[in-house]
């Protein structure tokens, strides 16, 4: 693609949020136009070349050479424009599997992948039926669409008189035992063609579905062979993320992401090439790069604070996205950290987040 003479590669990102913001931001030393569809006042289009509106999804996909998107949730008919027009990066299929979370779950389930146990429940009564029935009322009820960042999740421990309200819910659920993991962990893989590489895996710290922070290395090369299988199984290509939970030594796959991911964002300062990076190289057909980690690294998230200690400058490198309004629950900016063992990164984590949140995590 890059052959092309004298002219330079068009990229179309729907979704103006801040992953597509840092993939722009880390694809500026290509020759390479970014195209996003998205509010103009949002972080990916503040630092894009073009900028359009929603309604103008068929005119900016024309106009592109390939499409790509920082989010699932976002324009559907751009998703299928896009897909129609043979533009669309990664494809289609792994964005519809993770449109309804049942799908994804079965997908994995019938591909050999190893998932928790769950069901798939047609509505809010009989999801809270199966979680009595097949889970002894302890398991988690999923709503099967727009689930992410912890929306539409609900842990249940023998208490399900208080999610009695889920029976006026006729959408689909995914009923799914609690697991009582020992840690979470997650892998950023990039694939394209026969061409695969990973980066080295990190422990996650999750708090009411939402992701404070992560740290790595973490190694387990069964990690690297599951996300190689399924991003084989889906013809991939492009970043990936996918999280699991372990027990036991056991490794159960928790969900994937199509996209680069939250916790690939220590790969901007703790790898050679930074997830965003490599997404760009996957898409455009350019040689994959080195995915070494250079030194521990980890990542805190900043959720709902307009700004941060001046002291937490001293610990890490930040990344603000550029948001106009900031709200609970919502991801502001994070900081990189790096060490010179797990110890050292782990300490500077600690200490950013007393500082960033002296009053604790309000979530």
């Amino acid at each position: 693609m890059f052959s092309q003479q004298n002219s330079k590669i068009k990229i179309g990102i729907l979704g103006g949020g801040q992953l597509g913001r840092m993939m722009i931001i880390e694809g500026r030393n290509f020759p390479i136009l970014f195209y996003v569809l998205g509010n103009k006042d949002e972080p990916a289009c503040q630092v894009a070349d073009f900028c359009f509106s929603e309604e103008e999804y068929k005119k900016m996909i024309d106009e592109v050479d390939v499409v790509t998107f920082e989010f699932e949730h976002v324009n559907d008919m751009a998703l299928q424009y896009a897909e129609d027009r043979e533009k669309l990066l990664p494809r289609i299929n792994s964005v519809e599997l993770k449109r309804e979370r049942w799908k994804e779950k079965k997908y994995l389930k019938d591909h050999g992948f190893p998932v928790p146990r769950f069901e798939i429940a047609e509505g809010g009564e009989e999801a809270l039926k199966i979680l009595k029935e097949s889970f002894n009322n302890i398991g988690v009820i999923k709503q099967s669409t727009n689930g992410y960042d912890g929306k539409g999740q609900y842990f249940i421990k023998g208490n399900p008189q208080d999610y009695s309200f889920l029976k006026e819910n006729n959408c689909k659920f995914v009923v799914e035992e609690y697991v009582n993991f020992d840690f979470e962990t997650s892998i950023i893989a990039v694939r394209k063609r026969r061409d695969f590489v990973a980066y080295t895996p990190t422990f996650n710290y999750n708090e009411n579905g939402i992701l404070i922070y992560n740290y790595g290395p973490y190694y387990d090369d069964r990690l690297e062979d599951i996300a190689k299988k399924l991003t084989e199984s889906l013809n991939y290509v492009g970043t990936i993320g996918i999280e699991f939970f372990i027990r036991n030594n056991e490794i159960l796959i928790n969900e994937f992401a199509p996209r680069v991911h939250n916790t690939g964002h220590y790969t901007l300062d703790g790898t050679f090439t930074s997830q965003f990076e490599q997404h760009i190289r996957a898409i455009t057909d350019l040689p994959l790069g080195d995915t070494s980690l250079l030194t521990p690294s980890g990542m805190v998230n900043v959720i709902g604070k307009s700004n941060v200690p001046l002291e937490a400058l001293h610990l890490g490198k930040l990344y603000w996205y550029g948001k106009n309004e900031v709200r609970k629950r919502r991801k502001m900016g994070h900081i990189n950290v790096r060490g010179e063992d797990l110890g050292d990164v782990r300490e500077k984590i600690d200490n950013l987040l007393k500082l960033i949140y002296p009053q604790g995590l309000d979530l």
